[in-house]
Parts: structure tokens; sequence; C-alpha cells
């Protein structure tokens, strides 16, 4: 007897990994549905990705790429209700929609379905996500915000850390409701043909999770000592010499009036993480390269028949965007452009008016 292939969808995304659900593959169907949600306070559009499992007899990898097999479309209406000290005050109906891009893979992307909404959050309330089929099954789960915080050092815009012989130390006010928070460091560039001109790559970037740490003791304020002077050895490890390619960084306008942008290339970025969703990562580590998956641990997702899995919780960021500039004496930019580490990679430094 030919076996039952049971494959569910594993969505990825920044603090998301794997939710893998134990079924038994001869096991009558059942409607399993897998939805993923994560609110920023400071976000205009909110999105709820909710597919579901499918049997199949044919090729998996081949079946989970047909749109079909995993969305709902209309069958199921999706909702977040929020409430502000036990009442509900507000109902926001998420829209279908087929406009938001996703990256290629294994399962059905071209185009991808999902749920959105445009209403202002309430850092005060609690939400409550709700789905609901056309078959009367419900889905609910519920989470807190994550409040803002921000980050109290490094107090200067120049990244002067990033040559340091010693390790930094970052400071950051913890965020109510954040269980956990992720420390990224992002460098912006651009790739011109030395021969043409032509500007080859417009938006390079180049991310890297220095570290995660948990919130610990009752300081309002948590330091970590990171190494963020590691950053040209990535950059390095990230981009290869070519002697037909020149590279600048590429700096970002704070607003329309900012004319001295050209250095601010680099983002320090603090995640902040609900509960829910730190035990989510901690408990559901990402499984081998097999879209046939086998495994279930921690969810939020509540239904009468226990038949949904996933994630609803909550996140949100604090920035600094910071130059790399030589200043006094600090030759950070000399550095990229002719430091051992990242000399050899074609930077120029940034022309001047």
């Amino acid at each position: 007897m030919r076996k039952l292939k049971l494959l569910i969808i594993a969505a990825v995304s920044l603090f998301l990994a794997a939710c893998t659900p134990k079924f038994d593959q001869n096991a009558p169907y059942k409607d399993i549905t897998v939805a993923y949600c994560l609110l920023n306070p400071n976000e205009a559009t909110h999105y709820v990705k909710v597919y579901k499992a499918f049997l199949t007899q044919d090729n998996a990898i081949i079946e989970a790429g047909k749109l079909d097999n995993i969305s709902y479309y209309n069958d199921i209406t999706v909702s977040v209700e929020e409430y502000v000290n036990g009442h509900l005050t507000k109902v926001m109906p998420y829209t279908m929609t087929y406009d938001v891009p996703k990256d290629s893979g294994i399962f059905a992307y071209n185009p991808q379905v999902v749920y959105y909404n445009n209403d202002k959050l309430n850092p005060e309330a609690t939400y409550k996500l709700k789905i609901v089929s056309n078959r009367g099954k419900v889905i609910t789960a519920e989470t807190p915000l994550v409040k803002d915080f921000n980050i109290v050092s490094p107090v200067y815009d120049i990244a002067y850390f990033l040559i340091s012989n010693s390790t930094p130390t970052l400071k950051f006010r913890k965020a109510e409701n954040a269980t956990a928070y992720d420390i990224y460091l992002k460098f912006r560039y651009i790739e011109i043909d030395k021969n043409t001109g032509d500007t080859i790559t417009p938006d390079g970037l180049i991310s890297w999770r220095v570290m995660r740490t948990r919130n610990t003791g009752n300081s309002s304020v948590i330091e970590v000592k990171c190494a963020l002077n590691n950053f040209f050895t990535v950059i390095a490890s990230n981009l290869k010499a070519d002697p037909n390619i020149i590279r600048y960084a590429k700096g970002v306008p704070e607003n329309d009036l900012d004319t001295a942008y050209r250095y601010r290339c680099i983002d320090l970025e603090v995640w902040a993480a609900a509960e829910d969703l730190m035990t989510y990562m901690d408990v559901n580590t990402p499984s081998n390269n097999s879209i046939v998956q086998d495994r279930a641990n921690f969810t939020n997702m509540k239904t009468e028949d226990g038949t949904a899995y996933g994630i609803f919780s909550s996140r949100n960021v604090t920035r600094k965007r910071l130059k790399l500039q030589n200043a006094g004496d600090s030759k950070i930019e000399d550095e990229l452009v002719y430091g051992p580490i990242t000399g050899h990679l074609g930077f120029q430094k940034q022309v001047t008016n």
C-alpha cells in the first residue's frame, strides 16, 4: 500500500522557526490549520498567514507548490479583537490579498495568500486572533503587545566600536511584555561596474545577528557585552574581491532635508520578542531540510479538537542609525577601505562636496 505523505507549511521569518505537528500518516484526513502572525505596534500594516495541511499520494514537492493544496482563500474569515482591561473595544477584520511578494521556494509562492489589516494598534491593549472556517471551526490565540523601548548606549552616531580593541557594551531599556532580544548590525552598500560605471547592486545589505539575550535582573536597562567589533570580518565573509567591481557604503537620509547622510550606512537594531514567541523559538527547533515533517511542539493556537498550530505573538524593534566615518582618532572609513580585513574588496571613500 502506498504511504500517504502529510505536508505542513513551516513559515520562516525573523523570530520564527519551524512548527511541525505529529500526525499518523495513514489516519483519516483532518482539517489541520497552521497560522502565523506577529504584531508590532509601530507597523502600519499587520499580516496573518494561514495555511492548511494536505494529503497526497503524488510527488510531495510538486504538490506543495500548488496553491490550492495549502490555501483556504475565502473559506475562512480572519479578524483580530482588541481588549482593554478585559473589555472588547474593537474588531479588526483582515482582508485576503495576493499582493504581498514572497521569495521563491518549495511551497507555493506566486502568488501567496495572506490576510492584512491597517488599523493602528493600542500598546495598552491585549489582542485576540480569531479564524473561523465556513465549516464552523474556530481558532483563537491571544497576545499582549511588546511596547516601545530605546538604545541608551552607544550615545554617539559614529560607529567607533567597529575597530575597538575591547568588547563594547550595548545598553538598551527593557521593553514591557518582552522576554528576550536579538541584536543585529546591518550594513548597506552599492556595487558599480568599474569599466562601464553601471550600478550592479543598488541595494546591497549585509545583516548580522550578533547575539540573543534574555531579560535578567530587575534593572530597567539591559547591558550586554557583544562583539560588534567583529563586523568587518562579517563584511569580508559576505563579499568577494572582484577587480571589475568598486563598492561604496550606502547612506540613508533621516528625512527629506538630510543632506549629510552619505556616511549613515549602518543600523544597530534590537528586536524584542514576547514570551510566547520566545517559547515557540526555544521549543520548535528547525528540522532537517525535508519538507515532510513529523514533530510537534509549542503552539498558542486553540481549537476544540486541537487541529491548529503556529504562533500569534508580538515583537518590536528599536534602532540607531550610525555613520561609518572617520572622526578624531577613529579612522573607521579608512579601516573599511584600506584595512587588512576589507581593504581587498574594492570599497572607495565617500565623495564629499
